[in-house]
Parts: C-alpha cells; structure tokens; sequence
C-alpha cells in the first residue's frame, strides 16, 4: 500500500495511525497489512497478520485463511462470530490480479486502483497462532464477493469495496447484519480502473514503484479484454 500517513488521515478522519507507514507494493499472505478497527470507544489503525487461523478441528492452511466470502462470513458459526465482533477496514491503493495471456500461455499482472481516493476493504479479525512459540497475533482476512462488470473478465471474485460511509457503518459497533450484508456488495465501476503492470510483481521478493510501471507495448496488445477487442 504505497500512500502517505497524511493521505491516509485525510480519507480516514479521525482514525489513529502509526506514525511510520512503510510503503508497499506487493504485499503477500502472511506478512503484514494495515487494519483500521474500532477499539476503546474510537477507530485506530495498526499492523496485523495478512490469514487469519481457522477454529480447531478444522481443516488448516499453511498461511491462514487470506479471503472470506462474504456468502460464508452471513452463515453461521466461525465466520458469523467474527462478522458480528471483530470487523476491520483495510485500507488499500491498489491489488492485482492475473489473467491469461493470448493463447493460454503463463499470466499476466493487472492492477485495480481507485480512481480517486484510496479503497478500503472489509475485513474481518481473528487470530493466529506461531506453532513453533505458541505466541498468538492479531490477522485479518479480506471480504469477497461476486465481482462487478469491470472486473467479471478478470476474476470470478472481488475484495468488498467500501466507500467513506460504507467503512463507516463497518466499524461501527451498533451496525447490524443486516446493515452489514448491504455493503458486501460489488462496488460500482466506475469507482476503479484496470490496466497492466509490470511481470516483475509476479515475485514478491520485488516490492518496489517499479513494479507498477506498464509492460511493454505489445503485451498491452495482448490484453485485448480491457478494451473489449
């Protein structure tokens, strides 16, 4: 997530941030993401783990659960309790996502950005727990839903996207699940824009601005599905 503390402050009032924001801009599951919650009466943002661990007895993962649907998270037992208690805004500039190149060979990056502002995702906070110290963190995990007509050529899924008075309503402790479930929605198109980045993302071990700098023409030719060829 590569935008400024004063960024942050001006699309998120009121909320308490860390004075030190690294930016980012390839974050992977199990590393750190940026949370807003409601706590002590006020919202204040903090660092906690990208996949959160399931309940016992369930099946686990490697790198905790990074995603919920959010058709999962409105049913009932685990899921249900965290959407009720434990709810989180991630704040995001942007996420990527792959799609096929021409002729089915390997994939390419593309970024999905605001096209102003910064996005926040719903989220939900749970836990995880380091098998080798027993020591448990706070994580989180990223609301999905079917996607919106922009990004139904992309992927089957899509981050819940929230605007400033849906992240509102998000955190606030009085909102209920009915008031909740209006928001797990696709968000409307024309608050996003898609185009490619450069395949250096495809390794996390790059986490740089080069990475969103665009590939070469003719692999932008390729992406016919961004302009409907």
């Amino acid at each position: 997530m590569n935008v400024s503390r004063p960024r942050l402050s001006e699309h998120f009032p009121h909320v308490d941030f860390p004075l030190t924001i690294e930016p980012r801009y390839n974050i992977a599951p199990t590393q750190d993401v940026l949370v807003v919650r409601h706590a002590g009466g006020a919202a204040r943002a903090e660092l906690v783990r990208w996949g959160i661990e399931l309940p016992s007895g369930d099946a686990g993962r490697g790198g905790g659960l990074i995603n919920v649907r959010s058709e999962t998270a409105l049913g009932s037992g685990f899921f249900r309790r965290l959407l009720e208690n434990d709810r989180v805004v991630l704040p995001a500039s942007h996420f990527y996502e792959w799609t096929a190149r021409d002729g089915g060979r390997g994939r390419r990056p593309l970024m999905i950005a605001p096209r102003e502002g910064v996005m926040a995702f719903a989220g939900l906070l749970g836990r995880w727990t380091n098998e080798r110290t027993g020591e448990t963190a706070l994580a989180a995990a990223i609301l999905t839903c079917p996607p919106n007509e922009l990004l139904r050529p992309v992927h089957h899924r899509m981050p819940v996207v929230l605007d400033a008075a849906g992240w509102r309503v998000w955190l606030d402790p009085r909102s209920t699940v009915e008031d909740l479930a209006r928001l797990m929605a696709p968000c409307p198109e024309p608050w996003l824009e898609v185009r490619p980045v450069s395949p250096l993302v495809n390794d996390t071990r790059h986490d740089g601005p080069e990475l969103l700098e665009p590939p070469p023409p003719e692999a932008v030719q390729q992406l016919s599905l961004l302009d409907g060829g």
